[in-house]
């Protein structure tokens, strides 16, 4: 990891995550630039209506804005939704 640290004492990450998975630079990279569009689109949201998305791992779709979040996520939002 150490022919990772920047300057500053940081890593860089996509390096570091390419080591650890075999996931060549430029797809680390791509996942980052998906993660941070689907959260620029959650942020964006004035109101989520989350649907499942099916499959093993339990995910939910706004039908608004299509941003993704996993169970735990849906969990939260919906108990500052709902009153108790």
């Amino acid at each position: 990891m150490e022919q990772h640290r920047n300057p500053d004492g940081t890593y860089n990450g996509a390096a570091v995550l390419s080591d650890l998975t075999g996931i060549p630079q430029d797809g680390v990279r791509q996942i980052f630039e998906q993660v941070k569009a689907n959260h620029a689109k959650l942020a964006a949201c004035a109101f989520h209506d989350f649907a499942p998305l099916g499959g093993p791992r339990k995910r939910y779709r706004c039908q608004n804005c299509g941003g993704e979040v996993d169970f735990h996520a849906y969990h939260w939002h919906e108990q500052g939704r709902r009153p108790r």
